[in-house]
């Protein structure tokens, strides 16, 4: 009898335990959206999509960027109103695949450390009008004009990462990266014809303008849950 108990017992266990693994073994998609973003008044969201071992996988982000107008005269006070979207793709490579861990309390979790490169791209537009005053001292009388001004904006750029991505509850995933780049950008600029193109201000020089150029750091955090 005890031969026979044996066997039953082998094989009641061993689905019990590709549960287990299953359960903690990442899903083959997720859906992800970066909480950052909202601090520039965007909103990205994606997949990312992973190989059979669980070792790389390839992530489509989407972009969508409508800030506010705020009531400030735009190009004045340098409060630039974005409308646009943009892409990202991102290739990783996962150095490990993906370990199963405990925590202090006993709480299993899988987790993961990656590098990987992306690629960028984007269209936007950035249009308002300020009001400019002029005074004649010699009749102490104010001159107010205003202009218009609207620019169209293609970026793009590519970089690299290197990041750290962790179950919490089997079911939140929590990905966290640092890295950089470059990205360029093309603005094709129009403009009231009776001012000269300098006399207006743009602040495409911050790292969150659609119109900046330069070395691009890039960090942050993404949520994800299974699709």
């Amino acid at each position: 009898m005890k031969t026979p108990l044996f066997i039953l017992l082998c094989f009641v266990s061993v689905p019990a335990l590709c549960q287990d693994d299953a359960a903690l073994t990442p899903p083959r998609a997720l859906f992800k959206t970066m909480p950052q973003s909202f601090m520039i008044k965007a909103l990205k969201v994606g997949t990312e999509v992973f190989n059979k071992s669980r070792t790389k996988s390839y992530s489509l982000y989407l972009t969508g960027r409508m800030d506010g107008n705020n009531g400030s005269p735009v190009f004045y006070y340098d409060d630039d109103f974005y409308q646009g979207f943009g892409a990202e793709f991102q290739y990783r490579k996962y150095l490990n695949g993906f370990t199963p861990r405990k925590t202090r309390r006993d709480r299993e979790y899988v987790q993961g450390v990656y590098i990987g490169g992306y690629v960028t791209g984007g269209t936007f537009s950035n249009k308002g009008e300020f009001t400019a005053h002029q005074r004649n001292f010699n009749t102490g009388q104010i001159t107010s004009t205003a202009y218009y001004l609207e620019d169209y904006i293609l970026n793009y750029g590519a970089g690299f990462t290197i990041g750290y991505h962790r179950t919490f509850w089997k079911v939140l995933f929590f990905d966290a990266y640092v890295g950089g780049g470059a990205q360029l950008s093309k603005i094709d600029r129009n403009h009231d014809l009776s001012r000269p193109e300098e006399y207006y201000v743009t602040s495409y020089q911050g790292i969150g303008s659609p119109g900046y150029q330069g070395i691009m750091p890039k960090f942050g955090i993404s949520l994800g849950v299974a699709l």
